[in-house]
């Protein structure tokens, strides 16, 4: 049975192979961009960047959506508007 810390992940765009007889995971996009490698620790703290961006898109997305239902309640004098 293989090795299933050295199996290939497959996310998205591009994919993470272990290098053989290393350490490291080497990241290969689909667009025939160059190769990046890098060590274990240094993928979980690119995946938790990432994250980290999504949550404070996701927060400006929800401002931006709560200010918009509030505009558009004002416009309407029958509306009730929540955030007042």
């Amino acid at each position: 049975m293989p090795d299933p810390r050295h199996t290939r992940i497959d996310v998205g765009p591009f994919h993470l192979d272990a290098v053989p007889e290393s350490a490291r995971w080497r990241a290969e996009g689909r667009g025939g961009d160059a190769p990046v490698e890098g060590g274990w620790s240094d993928w979980v703290a690119f995946a938790q960047r990432i994250l980290q961006a999504d949550e404070l898109w996701r927060g400006l997305e929800a401002r931006g959506d709560a200010w918009d239902e509030g505009f558009a309640a004002a416009q309407d004098v029958a509306a009730a508007n929540p955030y007042r």
